[in-house]
This record gives structure tokens, sequence and C-alpha cells, in this order.
């Protein structure tokens, strides 16, 4: 154990610290970025608090028209959504003593809404990696959770399987940062990004089809998560390819990539909600098991161990009975 943590100490401080001595120069190199992603074919001029823009792309929005603090206004606000969402998950899984990998990913959630509202905002070189980077992070914890739905053994019992998976998430995090701040990919990083989201969105699904997963009330929560990905993805399509006609032609911009950060932002809520339930369903799938070598085998009913309560429209999981439970052991 401790030669693994050391190993995971030099790791961490070795790529750490050459992020941090290359990042000097990453401001010199990015002040006035050659290459950078435009959607229409007259650049946007317009001067703010922030200008000049320094990231390697700059979305349809037409930039400080409503204030000349905000680069791109609704872009920013709308990003909001996932903070907020985020900060409720998070609140409620303190609440509820749910385990620290959904924790870790309300919180993933919450950091990538803070880094688009940041990139959004100022369209500067360093707020747009405080966007890309916390959703590279995110899908990678998102994976860990996948990949160990149904994992109950703790660290000590199997050490090797877990550090392996823990050791090339950060070691992924970590090498993909430094290769991404320094070159600040574009077409690299959204390629990138989707084949996450797609690999990760086919795990759910062939959990799901697990029979101890095999709940109505997950199918209908994952296929709105399914809807709103789409949702979300046709909008982000639409904003680039369809700009220029929007900024020009309608004289009202409906704005699509603030619809995408909202979209997106229910779409990560479901996708952390089924989580949470599929992981409680497999730890009472797991539990069951165990009492078949004690009791008369009695099938097991997923439906009788799972609770979605909703408020203001939105699921959640309801924990209430399971401490009620807890204490009655106690």
């Amino acid at each position: 154990m401790r030669s693994t943590i050391s190993i995971l100490h030099i790791l961490v401080h070795a790529i750490f610290w050459y992020v941090v001595i290359d990042a000097r120069t990453i401001v010199d190199s990015h002040s006035q970025p050659s290459d950078v992603k435009y959607f229409e074919s007259n650049l946007d001029t317009n001067i703010g608090y922030w200008s000049p823009s320094t990231s390697s792309i700059d979305w349809c929005e037409r930039n400080y028209v409503v204030t000349e603090y905000i680069a791109e206004f609704w872009n920013c606000i709308s990003s909001f959504s996932m903070c907020i969402l985020g900060t409720i998950l998070f609140i409620r899984g303190l609440y509820n003593n749910v385990e620290t990998r959904f924790l870790l990913s309300s919180l993933g959630f919450v950091l990538v809404g803070l880094g688009s509202a940041y990139f959004h905002g100022t369209l500067t070189h360093l707020g747009q990696m405080a966007d890309e980077l916390p959703m590279v992070y995110s899908m990678i914890i998102w994976g860990f959770i996948l990949y160990r739905m149904n994992e109950f053994k703790q660290i000590k019992t199997k050490l090797f399987a877990t550090d392996i998976l823990v050791v090339f998430g950060i070691f992924y995090g970590l090498l993909w940062t430094y290769v991404h701040t320094l070159q600040t990919f574009v077409l690299v990083f959204q390629i990138h990004f989707t084949l996450m989201v797609l690999v990760a969105l086919i795990k759910l699904i062939h959990l799901y089809r697990q029979p101890y997963h095999h709940v109505y009330r997950i199918k209908y929560l994952l296929i709105i998560h399914l809807v709103l990905l789409i949702s979300a993805f046709v909008c982000w399509i639409i904003d680039q390819q369809l700009c220029e006609q929007m900024n020009n032609i309608s004289q009202f911009n409906p704005q699509l990539h603030a619809w995408w950060h909202v979209f997106g932002a229910f779409h990560c809520h479901l996708g952390i909600v089924c989580g949470e339930a599929m992981r409680l369903l497999s730890i009472k799938h797991r539990q069951h098991q165990i009492k078949i070598f004690r009791s008369p085998q009695q099938s097991f009913k997923p439906d009788d161990h799972l609770h979605i309560v909703y408020y203001l429209g939105l699921p959640y999981i309801d924990y209430s009975k399971e401490k009620q439970t807890n204490k009655t052991k106690d």
C-alpha cells in the first residue's frame, strides 16, 4: 500500500511541475493565437473588458453585446445551470451519506459549470482550459463509477485491480492536461470528448440490461437522459452550422449554445441519478445474495428496493427508508 501511494505521489508531482513550468510560456504562446475557430466569415471585433481574446475558439454569440464585462453573456449565464444542479446533488449526497464517488461526480459537475462560465465570460486561454479540462476529469470519474458499479470489495482486499484503474485515471487526466494545455486542440478535443460520452452511454445502457437494474423507473430516466443528450447535440451543431444566418438574417439569435448548456445540465443530472439508482440496486442485490445462504431462497425484486422522489420536476433517489433501516440495525 505504501509503495502504491509513493508511486502516485511521485507521478502527480512530476507531471504537475512540468505543467507549472510550461504554463509560464503558455501565456506568451497564446497571447495572440493565429489559428482561431470562428463560425462566421466576418470576425467579431467587439472590444470588452477581457479583450483581446486568447482562446482558440470563438462561439456564435456576438461578443460584449449585453455588457462590456462578459464576452458571451447568454453562454456564460446558462453555464450556471450546471453549477446549480450539481450543488443540489452534492448537498443531497452529503445529507444521505452517499459514496464518495458520487460526491466527486457532483463536484466535477459544478466545476464544469464554473469553468464554462469563466470561459464564455472571458474567451481567454486560461478560461478555455478551465472549461475543457474539468469536462475530461468529470468523464474519468464517471467512467470509474460505471466500471466499478458492481464492485463491492474494499481496496485492502483487492488492491491491485482497484489501484490500476485509479492510477490509470489519474495518469490519463494529467497527461491530457499537459498535452491539451500546450496545444489547445479544438477538433481533437471535441472528438475525444464525444467518444468518452458515447462509451459511457453504452456502458450505462449495458448496466441497465442487468436483471437487478431492470426497473421501469430507471428505463424512463434513461430515455429522457438520451433525449436530452440528442437535443443538446442538435443545438450545438445548428449553432455552429447556421451561425451566420441566425446572426444576420433572423435578427434574433436563439442562442442555441446556451441551450446546449441547459440541456446538457439536465442530461448530466439524470445520468448521476441513474448511476446512484443502479449502484443502490447493486448493493441491495449483493446483500440479497448473502441472505440466501441463511434463509429460504427468494427472488430479488429491484422495484421493492428503489424509491425515486421528484422536487420541482427533477428526480432524486429517496434514501429515507435506507437510513431508517440502518438506524434499526444500529
